[in-house]
């Protein structure tokens, strides 16, 4: 009876089920929808409309008849009612032949928006996959569809939908996703931003997304800095009655604590910087305190652990940045001794406190290059405290101040340097401050580099200048002006910038002052070269130029040229006036009155020269060349790229064409080049040929000069002419000890000689021919090996001292004064070792800083700068130690320590000796490291490391094995639960 009451009820629900269905399928017709429509038994009134924009369709009889948003069979019972009056029993049948299409348009955050085309029938789903998706930006709870409704007036109205597709999509609400019409636009709408900014690293405005929240606002601008108070996190927010703020402990979210806060659209993250001081110098704990409330300086110094005994606690200094920077000494030596009276100031987030030490040493704070605590020595002044202190930087202001016994004085400090004014003696206590100035000048115009320049103390207009990069080519030197503000309104010098590059010295190099302008002007002077120039067109010059600069400026003459006939057109108020120039003669005296002074405007014109020579034999170039008039033998010697070495200079004959026959003479070219000016230079002549015979004199150089090689010589030309020819000694040639191969009649004969014009005189002896002379090396180079930054052989520098190749070398690669310096040297009578400690070296240089010969060897051992690390880590063994490592470093070098690790209990083993141990209690037995210093020691190199096992009982192992057992006992219960 139940299975049949059963099966009733499945039928009953499968009925219901198919009756929904079907009513839900029913089409419902629209703007666009085709009908087919027939009358049984009338095939006249068969026809096939479709519905019109206004949304009415028309039937023979009938007329107009409403059909948006009916479905078929309406329209079918409508059409009977209404042809009733004219056919008797109508029975009409009404078919969709034709389905409309959906023409969408879809804009916002979606990835590709623009207009589809959908079947009826589509939703809001489907067009959104269409358009690609939403972004991520994208906010689908406030979806809009903006659709146009046309009443049975024919009326056009626009009607909107809000939607939240989020009810859709996670809980499958229908109504959340409802069916499109054509003309339906859809709008997603962006999520909205919130910005962050303070300590962090990427300060922005960020999307929210699907629900940002502030953890994760935080990691997409790159997390926090570690200058970040992340318990004081201020999230502001826009309320109906204006901006609302509430503080956020992120500290505590980080750690687990909390749920994290949800962000809205605009809202406004503000991370702030911690609040913090340093405390420096002469306590026990120096180092940088967080400052969580008001606090005066005794709490602080408390909280360093107080001051050492060497300290002096009645010149304690504050320096505070505001506006500007300010220095506050403070007197806590009665606090400190139970008395009345002194100083206790409010401390403020950012100060620097410095405990200076006992009352023998003298404070220097401020723009000096390293600020402290100096012991005061006898007869010390200013000055030599400035230098103990680094010497003042390059934004230290003009004044200095003295305090000394509660008396503060101020000092001029560019007459305390140049001139040594009030350099009076230092006494223990004074406290020396160097203010931060601004010393600005602006240069403008025709510099390399104009702009705003920070210079220094001293500097004069053409510092300036220098550091504007100088004066560009269209500069106009002439007219340089400097403005300057005074009390008594603006001044405006004008410098000749020529004459002051002429003699820096002048009064017109005006020293510099804060706020200075200079302008360099650019010139307006031009002139135009054409013709057989390197490079014709238009230059600017410079006043003072002559035709010759101006040649010059457009690369020279080419050597097809006539330099006797170069012309100079210029327009005056009487008209243009042309000068013909002999361009050969301003070459040889430029101080003739036909070298002209440029103007604005003139042009230059060089002609092409008709006059050729030609040149043969032992010449670089042997062939055909246009000369000048004017040029001699010597000219077209050169032109053809002058001698070869094995040319003989004494024999060159010129033949010349003459009425009478062919003309032949022969010339010495040694003493051509000697009377160059002389009339014998024989001027040449169109059709002229040279020719340069062979010399039989010659001899071979090789080893160490610049051009080695087979060189032809001259009568009574010695050994150090023939070096000369092949372009000298180089740099690492040993002159002192230059062989010379000969041959004679009993064979090749070798001999040493001394070349070095110091030392020797052999360099005068005359070369006979056919002799080999071969230059060696000298041995100049050092070598340097060992725990250097840059091993290797180094080229010995003239009187080179061991100091003078290390730095060469690199330097040592750890400098900590304790490292071994050894040289060693091959003397004639043995070897000769020298050692030395770089602390003694660098300490006493006139004693140890040895001078180097070559060959010398430099060794210096790798020091020693490992640590061993054993015991409960991931990963024991020896490691490097880095500069100001300390134990939790070497805890982390080792991969960190194991589940069981003993931190309470870490041993530190000085230089491996057993005995001399430290025991460092890390944690005091928590789970994280607090950040004591006293609990993380500096390490020193040697250092052993040993972290033991806990003796404390396993307790996740007891929790597991104890959970074990009752869970086994669970499944036995119900295993044997009848």
């Amino acid at each position: 009876m139940k299975k049949l009451s059963l099966v009733l009820a499945v039928m009953l629900l499968a009925s219901a089920v198919w009756s929904l269905a079907a009513g839900a399928a029913e089409y419902t017709l629209g703007v666009g929808d085709v009908l087919r429509i027939t009358v049984w038994g009338h095939a006249d009134l068969a026809t096939e409309v479709a519905i019109r924009p206004d949304g009415y369709l028309t039937f023979p009889l009938v007329g107009d008849l409403w059909a948006v948003d009916k479905t078929p069979r309406q329209i079918s019972s409508e059409l009977q009612n209404m042809l009733a009056e004219f056919i008797v029993n109508p029975q009409v049948t009404v078919i969709v032949s034709q389905f409309r299409t959906l023409h969408v348009q879809v804009l916002g955050e979606v990835k590709e928006s623009g207009y589809y085309q959908l079947k009826a029938g589509a939703r809001l789903a489907d067009v959104l996959a269409l358009a690609g998706g939403p972004t991520a930006t994208a906010d689908l709870s406030s979806v809009t569809v903006t659709r146009y409704v046309l009443d049975e007036g024919g009326q056009e109205h626009s009607r909107v939908l809000q939607v939240d597709v989020n009810q859709f999509l996670q809980g499958g609400d229908l109504a959340a996703n409802p069916l499109l019409e054509s003309g339906d636009m859809i709008y997603v709408p962006p999520a909205g931003r919130a910005a962050i900014f303070g300590e962090v690293r990427q300060p922005a405005s960020y999307s929210l997304g699907q629900g940002l929240d502030i953890l994760e606002l935080l990691a997409a601008a790159g997390g926090a800095l570690d200058t970040a108070d992340l318990e004081r996190v201020v999230v502001t927010s826009q309320g109906e009655e204006g901006p609302l703020e509430r503080i956020v402990n992120v500290q505590e979210l980080l750690s687990g604590r909390g749920r994290p806060t949800a962000l809205r659209p605009n809202d406004v993250v503000f991370v702030p910087k911690k609040q913090q001081v340093m405390v420096l110098g002469a306590v026990q704990n120096p180092g940088v305190y967080p400052l969580h409330s008001e606090a005066t300086l005794l709490e602080i110094i408390a909280r360093a652990g107080g001051v050492l005994p060497t300290g002096d606690p009645s010149a304690i200094a504050i320096t505070r940045r505001g506006a500007g920077q300010e220095l506050i000494v403070a007197d806590l030596q009665p606090a400190l001794s139970g008395r009345t009276g002194g100083d206790n100031p409010t401390v403020d987030p950012d100060d620097v406190i410095f405990v200076p030490e006992g009352y023998q040493n003298a404070l220097v704070l401020g723009a000096v290059r390293s600020p402290g605590s100096f012991a005061v020595r006898e007869q010390w002044r200013i000055l030599d405290l400035l230098a103990e202190a680094g010497g003042i930087t390059e934004r230290a202001g003009d004044e200095l101040t003295l305090l000394r016994s509660g008396v503060t004085r101020t000092i001029d400090l560019g007459a305390l340097e140049r001139l040594g004014l009030q350099n009076e003696r230092v006494l223990p206590g004074d406290v020396l401050y160097v203010a931060e100035g601004s010393r600005q000048v602006l240069v403008l115009g025709e510099v390399a580099r104009p702009g705003a320049y920070e210079f220094r103390r001293g500097d004069r207009l053409l510092d300036a200048l220098a550091l504007a990069g100088g004066l560009t080519p269209e500069a106009w030197e002439e007219q340089v002006s400097l403005t300057r503000q005074t009390a008594q309104g603006t001044q405006v010098f004008t410098v000749d910038f020529s004459e002051l590059m002429t003699n820096r010295f002048l009064a017109d190099n005006l020293p510099l002052e804060s706020g200075d302008v200079i302008i360099v002007p650019r010139a307006a002077r031009g002139v135009i070269v054409m013709g057989e120039v390197q490079n014709p067109g238009y230059y600017q010059f410079k006043a003072g130029d002559s035709v010759l600069d101006a040649v010059m400026l457009a690369g020279g003459l080419l050597e097809s040229a006539d330099a006797q006939r170069v012309s100079l057109t210029r327009q005056t108020a009487q008209g243009a006036q042309v000068f013909t120039v002999d361009f050969a003669q301003l070459m040889e005296n430029r101080v003739l009155t036909d070298n002209l002074s440029l103007e604005s405007g003139d042009v230059i014109i060089v002609p092409r020269a008709t006059r050729g020579v030609v040149v043969m034999g032992e010449v670089q170039r042997p062939g055909y060349y246009q000369f000048k008039a004017g040029d001699s033998v010597l000219d077209a010697i050169m032109l053809a790229g002058g001698l070869l070495e094995s040319a003989d200079a004494q024999w060159i004959s010129l033949t010349r064409q003459t009425a009478e026959g062919a003309y032949v003479e022969y010339i010495d070219f040694l003493e051509l080049q000697e009377e160059r000016f002389a009339a014998e230079q024989r001027i040449l002549e169109d059709g002229d040929v040279i020719v340069v015979p062979r010399s039989s004199r010659n001899a071979l150089v090789l080893g160490e000069v610049r051009n080695p090689g087979y060189y032809a010589f001259g009568p009574g030309e010695t050994y150090l002419d023939l070096i000369g020819r092949a372009g000298g000694f180089t740099a690492e040639a040993d002159p002192a000890k230059v062989v010379v191969a000969l041959e004679g009649p009993e064979g090749a004969v070798t001999e040493v000689v001394n070349l070095d014009v110091l030392s020797g005189a052999d360099y005068k002896r005359q070369l006979r021919g056919g002799e080999v002379i071969s230059v060696p090396k000298a041995n100049n180079k050092v070598l340097v090996f060992g725990d250097v930054v840059r091993a290797g052989a180094y080229t010995l520098p003239s009187q080179g001292r061991l100091l003078d190749v290390l730095a060469e070398a690199g330097g040592l690669k750890s400098n900590i004064g304790t490292e071994q310096v050894v040289v060693t040297r091959q003397a004639p009578h043995g070897e000769q070792v020298w050692q030395v400690t770089y602390g003694q070296l660098m300490g006493a240089q006139n004693q140890y800083n040895l001078e180097l010969s070559g060959g010398d060897v430099i060794y210096v051992p790798a020091a020693r700068r490992q640590i061993l690390v054993l015991g409960m880590v991931k990963n024991p063994g020896a490691y490097d130690l880095p500069a100001g490592a300390r134990l939790l470093d070497a805890i982390a070098l080792a991969g960190g320590p194991l589940d069981r690790a003993a931190l309470e209990n870490v041993g530190i083993y000085r230089d491996g000796v057993l005995d001399e141990s430290e025991q460092v209690p890390m944690g005091q037995d928590k789970v994280l490291f607090t950040g004591d210093a006293q609990e993380n020691p500096l390490l020193r190199p040697g250092d052993i490391i040993y972290i033991p096992e806990t003796k404390k009982p396993d307790w996740t192992k007891i929790f597991g094995f104890v959970g074990a057992i009752s869970s086994f006992k669970s499944a036995l219960f119900n295993i044997f639960d009848w």
